[in-house]
Protein backbone atom coordinates (compact mmCIF):
# COMPACT_ATOMS: atom_id res chain seq x y z
CA UNK A 1 0.00 0.00 0.00
CA UNK A 2 1.04 3.62 0.01
CA UNK A 3 0.20 7.27 0.47
CA UNK A 4 0.12 9.43 -2.65
CA UNK A 5 -0.86 13.10 -2.76
CA UNK A 6 -1.44 15.70 -5.45
CA UNK A 7 -2.16 19.39 -4.95
CA UNK A 8 -2.00 22.75 -6.76
CA UNK A 9 0.16 25.68 -5.72
CA UNK A 10 -2.27 28.38 -6.89
CA UNK A 11 -0.38 31.33 -5.43
CA UNK A 12 2.33 31.00 -8.11
CA UNK A 13 2.17 32.56 -11.58
CA UNK A 14 1.72 30.28 -13.39
CA UNK A 15 0.52 27.70 -10.85
CA UNK A 16 2.00 24.23 -10.66
CA UNK A 17 0.98 20.73 -9.60
CA UNK A 18 2.97 18.83 -6.99
CA UNK A 19 2.66 15.06 -6.60
CA UNK A 20 4.24 13.23 -3.66
CA UNK A 21 4.37 9.68 -2.32
CA UNK A 22 6.13 7.51 0.21
CA UNK A 23 8.68 4.99 -1.10
CA UNK A 24 7.78 1.62 0.45
CA UNK A 25 6.77 -1.50 -1.44
CA UNK A 26 6.13 -4.78 0.34
CA UNK A 27 6.77 -8.29 -0.91
CA UNK A 28 9.04 -10.46 1.22
CA UNK A 29 9.62 -7.56 3.57
CA UNK A 30 9.60 -3.79 2.99
CA UNK A 31 11.58 -2.14 0.20
CA UNK A 32 11.94 1.53 1.14
CA UNK A 33 13.52 2.97 -2.01
CA UNK A 34 10.91 2.07 -4.63
CA UNK A 35 9.76 4.53 -7.27
CA UNK A 36 6.01 5.18 -7.17
CA UNK A 37 5.71 8.33 -9.32
CA UNK A 38 6.12 7.93 -13.09
CA UNK A 39 6.43 10.76 -15.59
CA UNK A 40 5.10 10.08 -19.07
CA UNK A 41 7.21 10.94 -22.11
CA UNK A 42 4.71 13.58 -23.25
CA UNK A 43 5.93 15.71 -20.36
CA UNK A 44 2.72 17.23 -18.97
CA UNK A 45 1.43 14.49 -16.66
CA UNK A 46 2.36 11.64 -14.36
CA UNK A 47 0.87 8.52 -12.80
CA UNK A 48 1.01 6.96 -9.36
CA UNK A 49 -0.75 4.07 -7.64
CA UNK A 50 -1.64 2.44 -4.37
CA UNK A 51 -2.48 -1.17 -3.70
CA UNK A 52 -0.87 -4.57 -3.97
CA UNK A 53 2.26 -4.00 -6.07
CA UNK A 54 1.94 -7.45 -7.65
CA UNK A 55 -1.38 -6.32 -9.15
CA UNK A 56 -0.94 -2.58 -9.58
CA UNK A 57 2.50 -2.62 -11.21
CA UNK A 58 1.49 -4.63 -14.33
CA UNK A 59 -1.50 -2.30 -14.82
CA UNK A 60 0.67 0.72 -14.25
CA UNK A 61 3.47 -0.33 -16.61
CA UNK A 62 1.17 -1.26 -19.48
CA UNK A 63 -0.72 2.05 -19.26
CA UNK A 64 2.55 3.99 -19.28
CA UNK A 65 3.95 2.03 -22.24
CA UNK A 66 0.71 2.35 -24.23
CA UNK A 67 0.54 6.13 -23.76
CA UNK A 68 4.22 6.55 -24.63
CA UNK A 69 3.89 4.28 -27.66
CA UNK A 70 1.02 6.07 -29.42
CA UNK A 71 1.93 9.17 -31.43
CA UNK A 72 -1.09 11.29 -30.52
CA UNK A 73 -0.87 10.54 -26.80
CA UNK A 74 2.91 10.81 -26.70
CA UNK A 75 3.13 14.08 -28.65
CA UNK A 76 0.40 15.91 -26.67
CA UNK A 77 -1.80 16.12 -29.78
CA UNK A 78 -4.43 14.70 -27.42
CA UNK A 79 -5.01 16.85 -24.36
CA UNK A 80 -4.65 15.24 -20.92
CA UNK A 81 -8.43 15.49 -20.51
CA UNK A 82 -8.75 13.10 -23.45
CA UNK A 83 -6.40 10.56 -21.91
CA UNK A 84 -8.68 9.47 -19.09
CA UNK A 85 -11.06 7.53 -21.33
CA UNK A 86 -8.11 5.75 -22.92
CA UNK A 87 -6.56 4.92 -19.56
CA UNK A 88 -9.90 3.49 -18.41
CA UNK A 89 -10.02 1.25 -21.48
CA UNK A 90 -6.44 0.08 -20.94
CA UNK A 91 -7.02 -0.72 -17.28
CA UNK A 92 -10.26 -2.55 -17.94
CA UNK A 93 -8.71 -4.47 -20.83
CA UNK A 94 -5.92 -5.64 -18.50
CA UNK A 95 -8.44 -6.65 -15.83
CA UNK A 96 -10.52 -8.62 -18.34
CA UNK A 97 -7.35 -10.53 -19.35
CA UNK A 98 -6.77 -11.62 -15.75
CA UNK A 99 -7.80 -15.28 -15.56
CA UNK A 100 -9.37 -15.33 -12.12
CA UNK A 101 -12.94 -15.77 -10.79
CA UNK A 102 -14.74 -12.43 -10.56
CA UNK A 103 -15.19 -12.59 -6.77
CA UNK A 104 -11.48 -13.20 -6.19
CA UNK A 105 -10.52 -10.58 -8.74
CA UNK A 106 -12.73 -7.97 -7.05
CA UNK A 107 -11.31 -8.76 -3.62
CA UNK A 108 -7.71 -8.52 -4.84
CA UNK A 109 -8.36 -5.22 -6.64
CA UNK A 110 -10.24 -3.61 -3.75
CA UNK A 111 -7.21 -1.60 -2.56
CA UNK A 112 -5.95 -0.62 -6.02
CA UNK A 113 -6.28 3.03 -7.03
CA UNK A 114 -4.36 4.92 -9.71
CA UNK A 115 -3.80 8.68 -9.55
CA UNK A 116 -3.43 10.71 -12.73
CA UNK A 117 -2.29 14.34 -12.71
CA UNK A 118 -1.52 16.74 -15.56
CA UNK A 119 -2.02 20.19 -17.08
CA UNK A 120 -4.55 20.72 -19.83
CA UNK A 121 -3.36 22.90 -22.71
CA UNK A 122 -6.91 22.87 -24.04
CA UNK A 123 -8.61 24.27 -20.93
CA UNK A 124 -5.54 25.92 -19.35
CA UNK A 125 -6.08 24.30 -15.97
CA UNK A 126 -5.04 21.31 -13.90
CA UNK A 127 -6.57 17.89 -14.51
CA UNK A 128 -6.25 15.51 -11.57
CA UNK A 129 -8.28 12.46 -10.64
CA UNK A 130 -8.38 8.87 -9.45
CA UNK A 131 -9.16 5.64 -11.23
CA UNK A 132 -11.21 3.55 -8.81
CA UNK A 133 -12.77 0.12 -9.15
CA UNK A 134 -16.57 0.32 -9.21
CA UNK A 135 -19.23 -2.24 -8.34
CA UNK A 136 -19.29 -3.50 -11.93
CA UNK A 137 -15.64 -4.59 -11.56
CA UNK A 138 -14.43 -1.82 -13.88
CA UNK A 139 -12.20 1.19 -13.32
CA UNK A 140 -13.75 4.66 -13.63
CA UNK A 141 -12.26 8.14 -13.35
CA UNK A 142 -13.22 10.47 -10.46
CA UNK A 143 -12.16 14.07 -9.86
CA UNK A 144 -13.00 14.35 -6.19
CA UNK A 145 -10.43 15.65 -3.75
CA UNK A 146 -10.50 15.27 0.03
CA UNK A 147 -12.17 17.49 2.59
CA UNK A 148 -9.80 19.34 4.90
CA UNK A 149 -10.21 19.28 8.68
CA UNK A 150 -12.30 22.13 10.12
CA UNK A 151 -11.82 25.11 9.98
CA UNK A 152 -9.59 25.04 6.89
CA UNK A 153 -10.67 24.89 3.29
CA UNK A 154 -8.80 24.90 -0.02
CA UNK A 155 -9.73 27.00 -3.03
CA UNK A 156 -11.82 24.19 -4.54
CA UNK A 157 -12.72 20.63 -3.61
CA UNK A 158 -10.21 19.40 -6.16
CA UNK A 159 -7.16 21.16 -4.69
CA UNK A 160 -5.84 18.20 -2.68
CA UNK A 161 -6.04 14.52 -3.62
CA UNK A 162 -5.18 11.59 -1.38
CA UNK A 163 -4.99 7.87 -2.06
CA UNK A 164 -3.75 5.08 0.16
CA UNK A 165 -3.52 4.23 3.85
CA UNK A 166 -3.58 6.11 7.17
CA UNK A 167 -5.88 8.89 5.97
CA UNK A 168 -7.03 9.81 9.49
CA UNK A 169 -3.46 9.89 10.81
CA UNK A 170 -2.32 11.92 7.82
CA UNK A 171 -5.07 14.52 8.24
CA UNK A 172 -4.09 14.83 11.90
CA UNK A 173 -0.50 15.70 10.92
CA UNK A 174 -1.75 18.09 8.24
CA UNK A 175 -4.07 19.84 10.72
CA UNK A 176 -1.12 20.43 13.07
CA UNK A 177 0.85 22.11 10.29
CA UNK A 178 -2.12 24.19 9.13
CA UNK A 179 -2.69 25.36 12.70
CA UNK A 180 0.83 26.83 12.70
CA UNK A 181 0.58 28.36 9.21
CA UNK A 182 -3.07 29.44 9.30
CA UNK A 183 -3.76 29.79 13.03
CA UNK A 184 -7.14 30.32 14.62
CA UNK A 185 -7.91 30.52 18.31
CA UNK A 186 -11.58 29.69 18.60
CA UNK A 187 -13.22 29.40 15.18
CA UNK A 188 -16.98 29.74 14.98
CA UNK A 189 -18.85 26.71 13.77
CA UNK A 190 -19.20 27.90 10.17
CA UNK A 191 -15.99 29.91 9.95
CA UNK A 192 -13.57 28.72 7.28
CA UNK A 193 -9.93 29.66 6.72
CA UNK A 194 -8.68 29.63 3.15
CA UNK A 195 -5.48 27.65 2.56
CA UNK A 196 -3.06 28.48 -0.25
CA UNK A 197 -1.00 25.33 -0.62
CA UNK A 198 2.76 25.47 -0.58
CA UNK A 199 4.50 22.26 0.61
CA UNK A 200 2.31 21.55 3.63
CA UNK A 201 0.98 18.25 2.20
CA UNK A 202 4.46 16.72 1.81
CA UNK A 203 5.54 18.13 5.20
CA UNK A 204 2.61 16.25 6.76
CA UNK A 205 3.65 13.09 4.91
CA UNK A 206 7.19 13.44 6.24
CA UNK A 207 5.86 13.98 9.77
CA UNK A 208 3.94 10.71 9.47
CA UNK A 209 6.96 8.88 8.05
CA UNK A 210 9.06 10.08 11.00
CA UNK A 211 6.80 8.20 13.40
CA UNK A 212 8.39 5.09 14.97
CA UNK A 213 7.82 1.93 12.93
CA UNK A 214 8.72 -1.06 15.14
CA UNK A 215 9.60 -4.04 13.00
CA UNK A 216 8.99 -2.13 9.75
CA UNK A 217 5.38 -3.28 9.90
CA UNK A 218 3.67 -0.22 8.44
CA UNK A 219 2.34 -0.04 4.89
CA UNK A 220 4.28 3.20 4.28
CA UNK A 221 7.96 4.00 4.70
CA UNK A 222 11.12 5.40 3.19
CA UNK A 223 11.53 9.04 2.19
CA UNK A 224 8.95 11.14 0.34
CA UNK A 225 9.38 11.34 -3.41
CA UNK A 226 8.16 14.42 -5.28
CA UNK A 227 7.41 15.37 -8.89
CA UNK A 228 6.33 18.79 -10.15
CA UNK A 229 4.14 19.31 -13.21
CA UNK A 230 4.33 22.70 -14.87
CA UNK A 231 1.70 24.21 -17.22
CA UNK A 232 4.34 24.60 -19.96
CA UNK A 233 4.29 20.82 -20.56
CA UNK A 234 7.18 19.80 -18.36
CA UNK A 235 7.48 17.45 -15.43
CA UNK A 236 10.49 17.42 -13.14
CA UNK A 237 11.44 15.21 -10.19
CA UNK A 238 12.54 17.00 -7.03
CA UNK A 239 15.37 15.80 -4.80
CA UNK A 240 14.19 15.48 -1.19
CA UNK A 241 16.53 16.22 1.73
CA UNK A 242 15.43 14.50 4.94
CA UNK A 243 18.59 15.10 6.98
CA UNK A 244 22.28 15.90 6.77
CA UNK A 245 23.75 13.92 3.89
CA UNK A 246 20.39 12.25 3.21
CA UNK A 247 19.09 13.09 -0.26
CA UNK A 248 16.53 11.05 -2.19
CA UNK A 249 15.49 11.13 -5.84
CA UNK A 250 12.21 9.32 -6.61
CA UNK A 251 12.67 7.32 -3.44
CA UNK A 252 16.28 6.25 -3.99
CA UNK A 253 18.98 7.58 -1.71
CA UNK A 254 21.70 9.39 -3.64
CA UNK A 255 25.29 8.29 -3.21
CA UNK A 256 27.88 10.75 -1.94
CA UNK A 257 29.48 10.89 -5.40
CA UNK A 258 26.24 11.78 -7.20
CA UNK A 259 25.56 15.37 -8.17
CA UNK A 260 22.18 16.78 -9.17
CA UNK A 261 20.86 19.80 -11.01
CA UNK A 262 17.30 19.16 -9.86
CA UNK A 263 15.81 21.46 -7.21
CA UNK A 264 16.19 20.16 -3.64
CA UNK A 265 13.22 20.21 -1.26
CA UNK A 266 14.60 20.47 2.26
CA UNK A 267 12.19 18.91 4.79
CA UNK A 268 14.92 17.94 7.23
CA UNK A 269 13.52 20.05 10.08
CA UNK A 270 10.11 20.76 11.55
CA UNK A 271 10.28 24.26 10.08
CA UNK A 272 8.71 25.22 6.79
CA UNK A 273 10.04 23.32 3.77
CA UNK A 274 12.59 25.13 1.65
CA UNK A 275 13.45 24.69 -2.01
CA UNK A 276 17.15 25.00 -2.89
CA UNK A 277 18.45 25.42 -6.43
CA UNK A 278 21.95 23.96 -7.05
CA UNK A 279 22.42 25.96 -10.25
CA UNK A 280 22.20 29.25 -8.34
CA UNK A 281 25.75 28.68 -7.12
CA UNK A 282 27.13 28.45 -10.68
CA UNK A 283 28.83 31.77 -11.51
CA UNK A 284 28.20 33.57 -14.78
CA UNK A 285 30.97 33.07 -17.38
CA UNK A 286 32.49 36.52 -16.91
CA UNK A 287 33.04 35.77 -13.22
CA UNK A 288 34.84 32.46 -13.80
CA UNK A 289 38.50 33.44 -13.54
CA UNK A 290 41.54 31.60 -12.26
CA UNK A 291 43.40 32.73 -9.15
CA UNK A 292 46.53 33.73 -11.17
CA UNK A 293 44.48 35.97 -13.47
CA UNK A 294 42.88 37.69 -10.50
CA UNK A 295 46.25 38.40 -8.88
CA UNK A 296 47.69 39.86 -12.09
CA UNK A 297 44.66 42.00 -12.71
CA UNK A 298 44.33 43.16 -9.14
CA UNK A 299 40.84 41.70 -8.95
CA UNK A 300 39.51 41.17 -5.46
CA UNK A 301 36.62 38.93 -4.49
CA UNK A 302 33.35 40.72 -3.97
Amino acid sequence: MTITLAWIRHHLTPPEIVVASDSRLRARGPMDQAQKLYQLQRGDCCLSFCGDAGIAYPLFVQVSVALDNHMRTNSRALDVTSLTDRIEKMLNNMISAWKLPIAEKTADLAGTTILFAGWSWRFERHHIGLFKLEHNNRFHFHREGIKLPHPWRAGTKSDLFFIGDYKTEYLGKLAGILQRRYPTQSPRRNEKILVQWDYEPVEALQALLREPDPGDCRAIGGAPQVVKIYPFSRTSPIVVRTGKGQHFLLGRRLFSWETTEYPILDISTARKAQVLYPKKSIPSPDRVRGARYKRRSGITEE
